[in-house]
């Protein structure tokens, strides 16, 4: 059963002294999931009291650094703790290259149990104790992958580096939470639509068309200061929770 998330970072391309980049844990009732690892993300996950045991999938959205800059690290920290359980790895076709290669190019040998699953080849997943993972391409600059997380009762659903398009629709709709990126702020939507991104007017008009919940605001540019960003509201409720644990 879904059960919380908790957005460990919310910085768009650049990390700064009070913002990771992208990293969004997700906690079942059995079992946790991470959502990008961008640079600085085992720290912020230390802090924020998560375990190596309990850690099961791994999911990437796409391979700009600052959704996979702290992957490597991650994974090499968690050999150097000798954790032997299995950990599958989700996301673009060439993120098993890309671990594989530079483990053998820093000469990380005889790594623990790790299990990867190309989501351009498998865009509905089975996960472990009755969730579901289903995951649709997205509009950036290179291959970029949204995924809904759904049990019996609940759907979050989480997009970002992303121009709108027909499929954050689809993935979106009836969803409990929908965490989606605001990295412009609407009267830069023609610098958005030129860079690949959304703006926060457009992620609410997307919660409302597919009638969602909640809607969770991320992704921010630094040109964006949390003074601003933390006064935007969607259906009465706040769009931007930073780094704080919230209920699904």
């Amino acid at each position: 059963m879904l059960k919380t998330f908790q957005i460990l970072g919310y910085s768009a391309g650049i990390p700064t002294q009070g913002r990771g980049v992208t990293c969004v844990m997700i906690n079942t009732s059995h079992y946790e999931i991470m959502i990008d690892c961008g640079e600085g993300s085992y720290l912020r996950w230390q802090k924020a009291g998560y375990f190596w045991k309990n850690l099961e999938y791994i999911l990437i959205t796409h391979m700009h650094p600052d959704h996979t800059g702290g992957l490597l690290s991650f994974l090499f920290y968690r050999k150097l703790y000798s954790i032997g359980l299995p950990l599958t790895i989700i996301g673009p076709p060439n993120l098993g290259s890309y671990v594989s290669d530079s483990f053998k190019y820093t000469g990380i040998n005889n790594y623990p149990e790790l299990n990867f699953i190309n989501v351009a080849e498998h865009s509905i997943i089975e996960l472990d104790k009755g969730i579901k993972l289903h995951a649709l391409e997205m509009e950036h600059k290179i291959p970029c992958w949204g995924y809904a997380l759904v049990d019996s009762r609940h759907k979050l659903v989480f997009i970002t580096d992303t121009r709108i398009n027909a499929n954050t629709v689809k993935l979106a709709k009836k969803a409990d939470v929908l965490i989606h990126e605001a990295t412009f702020q609407h009267h830069n939507r023609d610098k958005a639509l030129e860079q690949f991104h959304s703006t926060e007017i457009q992620a609410m008009g997307i919660a409302d068309a597919t009638q969602v919940k909640r809607l969770i605001l991320t992704h921010f540019s630094q040109c964006l200061t949390d003074e601003e960003i933390k006064k935007w509201t969607w259906n009465g409720q706040s769009c931007v929770v930073f780094d704080k644990r919230q209920k699904i």
